[in-house]
Formats: C-alpha cells, sequence, structure tokens
C-alpha cells in the first residue's frame, strides 16, 4: 500500500513539473523573455496538472486506443477541475487567480475552449506517455529508493504549501487591516511587516498573476489615508 502510494505520489510530481515547463515556455514566449514565476508555490511545480493527469491515468487510462473518446472525456473533466479550481481559490482567498474574460469563448472566465482542446490534446500525450514510458521508467526504480524520494517530494511539498499559503492570506489580511488604519507609521509598518518576511516570495506571487484582481477600494483608502496626512503635515 506504501509502495502504491509512492508510486502514483511521484506520478503526481512528475506531470506537476511538465505542467510548470509547459506554462514557463508558453509565458515566456508570449512575453518574450524568460518568466519562472508560474503558480504561488516556491517549487517548480503546478499542482493542478499533477492531480489532472492523476485522474487521466486513474479513470480515463482503459480508453488509450479510444483517442475520440479519450480527447473528450480529457477535456470535459479537465476543465471541470480547473473551473471548480478556480471557484475555490477565489472563494477562499478573494482573489481571481487567472481569467480568460478575453477569449472568444469561455465560461466565466474561468474556462475557455482554447484551453480546453489543449487539454484534450494533452490527455492523449499523458496516457501515450504514460504507458509507453513513464510506467516502465517507475517500475525499474527498487520500491526502497522510490519510496523515499517520494516521501522526501511529499515532504517538501507540504512545506511549500504552508509557506506560500501563509504569504497568501498575510497578503489577503494585510489588505483587510488597512481598511481600518488611519496613521501613516500604522500603515507603514503594517504593509512592510507583511512584506518584509518574504519579500522575494510576495515578488514571486505578484510576478506569477500580473492580471491578479486585488480590490481597488483597498488601494483608493491607502491612497486617500496618505494623502489626508500629508494634508494635514503641510497644514502644520
Amino acid at each position: 500500500m506504501i509502495y502504491n502510494f509512492s508510486y502514483y505520489c511521484l506520478i503526481f510530481f512528475i506531470f506537476s513539473f511538465f505542467g510548470y515547463l509547459c506554462e514557463v515556455i508558453s509565458v515566456s514566449i508570449i512575453d518574450k523573455r524568460i518568466n519562472l514565476n508560474r503558480g504561488y508555490f516556491i517549487g517548480p511545480y503546478l499542482p493542478i496538472f499533477g492531480f489532472g493527469s492523476l485522474f487521466i491515468l486513474l479513470f480515463l487510462n482503459k480508453y488509450k486506443n479510444d483517442f475520440l473518446a479519450l480527447f473528450v472525456l480529457g477535456m470535459v473533466s479537465c476543465c471541470i477541475l480547473e473551473y471548480v479550481t478556480s471557484y475555490a481559490l477565489e472563494k477562499i482567498f478573494k482573489l481571481r487567480w487567472w481569467d480568460y474574460s478575453n477569449k472568444k469563448f469561455h465560461i466565466n472566465g474561468r474556462i475557455s475552449l482554447e484551453t480546453g482542446l489543449l487539454f484534450g490534446f494533452g490527455s492523449i500525450v499523458i496516457v501515450w506517455f504514460a504507458n509507453n514510458y513513464l510506467y516502465k521508467m517507475l517500475d525499474k526504480i527498487p520500491h526502497n529508493i522510490l519510496i523515499i524520494i517520494s516521501t522526501f517530494l511529499l515532504i517538501c511539498f507540504i512545506i511549500d504549501f504552508f509557506v506560500s499559503t501563509s504569504i497568501i492570506v498575510g497578503l489577503r489580511r494585510t489588505r483587510l487591516t488597512f481598511n481600518e488604519l488611519d496613521d501613516t507609521e500604522k500603515v507603514r509598518n503594517e504593509m512592510f511587516k507583511e512584506l518584509s518576511k518574504h519579500i522575494y516570495l510576495y515578488k514571486r506571487f505578484i510576478d506569477s498573476f500580473p492580471r491578479i484582481r486585488l480590490d481597488d477600494e483597498f488601494f483608493n483608502k491607502i491612497n486617500k489615508t496618505l494623502e489626508k496626512i500629508r494634508k494635514k503635515g503641510n497644514d502644520e
């Protein structure tokens, strides 16, 4: 049982890393510069690709010889996963992580026809690669070594999850706190206290989601507060 869990855990990390590479390559081509800041995790992986790949391999592998069924079912299941993930993250963090509203065919900006088609083709590639190469490579790794590797990666992932999540929660908490402050020193202290803890990680988060939707009222409140205090200082 431990071996089976470690086996699928390693598959999860492999496809999470591949998904990260695909994101980096596609975004770097669009931006015409190397952009390694994809996702809010510190490590080079995107879990949504790992979970999607695991679902495909566990439940759709039986359609490996029926490319049409694999394409359609892979596209539909991955689109559902992406929509639910987008909705859940927005409700939890009050932030919009990605937006396809600029594309012709989309549903609430959470999923689009373009990405859905990519998911369909990706499902075929995942199943083909896993059955022809991945399974064979993993089966050659001694059981103890595979368990050690997957355990190490899982521990790193759990630590990464808590650290990355604390940064985002801190960003949200800082935003809410500012709504109640009316003092320059307190505003600056609260803002830089959060930012100084993980200055690189905050920068990576912003770089990863340059189009992220934040509450404009938050920024307006800060500007009004600072302007009010500047005016008070000038009067004195």
